[in-house]
């Protein structure tokens, strides 16, 4: 697509997130509406135009690729526990039915407390800790010991404990326990310039999430390069965005790979979405199938003519950056 057909497919909204999602209450997003599909295009405010570029990637690889299942109707996935009080815990997990993995945003004062929270709802769940690379080395052994010793095998990994690579490295070397280590923001934030082979001497797991890594293709690609477990997670995008993560899942799963819970049950954390089928978790699954979208919702969540100006300059910015 060429940046003025880009701009004229192009749909702003903003939509409110049911909790307050490490500082985001209001999802905006791009939609780019292609022929026969619908693109997401959502890098957080934050985002430089360089970081926010393979998101426009794949949000027009998305816009122009037909759905496709591949075989597969159902995906299982995780539930999503962003750092709420202790007594909101029981109302998010709610919201992913049947879903018996739980992803826990850690890094907090009530880290442990949330933890026994989620267990002494589901005496069953398998935990995954997500701490964002937030704890120092010193900081996460200490944590995840005390974790280990109360909770043992129920913890399935965490993800991105300390924020570089050789903190993470040196951490797993001292660990005394089993436990994995899954490999987030030191594989995407460093992009094509990523050294998957050392990346590899850290990780258990990859965690890929598909608009940040540049879309479908680009996943593919790297996903062939390695030979340890891949969850495909989300970033937090309503349905159009997890129908590419939901896409990249069925390709994994149609070559027999080993099904694990996937991260790409959060649009459960968004008050609303702008198609008529959300992919939602029912049984501790989401449903494969196309997405249909809504124009009454697309309406009721459009931003104003401001916000549709700032996107539209975002766009172009990234746009001309030539990466695309």
């Amino acid at each position: 697509m060429q940046l003025k057909e880009v701009l004229e497919r192009t749909h702003i909204i903003s939509i409110p997130t049911k909790t307050n999602f490490r500082g985001v209450q209001l999802r905006e997003i791009a939609l780019i509406e292609g022929d026969s599909n619908w693109g997401e295009f959502s890098p957080f405010l934050e985002y430089e135009t360089k970081e926010a570029a393979p998101w426009l990637r794949s949000a027009i690889e998305s816009a122009v690729t037909p759905f496709q299942s591949n075989g597969i109707n159902l995906i299982p996935v995780n539930a999503t526990l962003p750092a709420v009080p202790i007594e909101q815990v029981a109302e998010v997990l709610s919201w992913f039915p049947g879903c018996n993995t739980v992803k826990i945003k850690v890094g907090t004062k009530e880290d442990i407390a949330r933890i026994r929270e989620v267990f002494r709802i589901n005496a069953a769940a398998q935990i995954r800790l997500d701490a964002n690379g937030l704890w120092s080395v010193a900081e996460a052994k200490e944590i995840l010991e005390s974790l280990y010793s109360e909770f043992g095998s129920s913890l399935d990994y965490v993800e991105q404990p300390c924020q570089t690579l050789a903190e993470n490295k040196k951490l797993k070397n001292e660990l005394a326990f089993p436990l994995k280590i899954a490999i987030d923001e030191n594989l995407r934030k460093a992009g094509q310039d990523a050294d998957l082979n050392e990346i590899l001497e850290v990780a258990d797991l990859l965690i890929i999430k598909v608009a940040p890594m540049g879309g479908v293709t680009s996943c593919l690609q790297l996903i062939e390069k390695v030979d340890i477990p891949v969850v495909v997670s989300s970033a937090l995008e309503c349905s159009v965005g997890i129908s590419a993560g939901v896409l990249l899942a069925t390709q994994l799963l149609s070559r027999n790979e080993t099904p694990v819970p996937f991260g790409l049950g959060t649009v459960a954390l968004l008050e609303g979405d702008v198609v008529s089928n959300p992919v939602l978790p029912v049984n501790g699954k989401i449903k494969v199938e196309k997405i249909n979208i809504d124009i009454s919702q697309l309406k009721r969540y459009s931003v104003n003519d401001t916000r549709r100006m700032w996107w539209h300059q975002r766009i172009t910015d990234v746009y001309s950056l030539g990466s695309l």
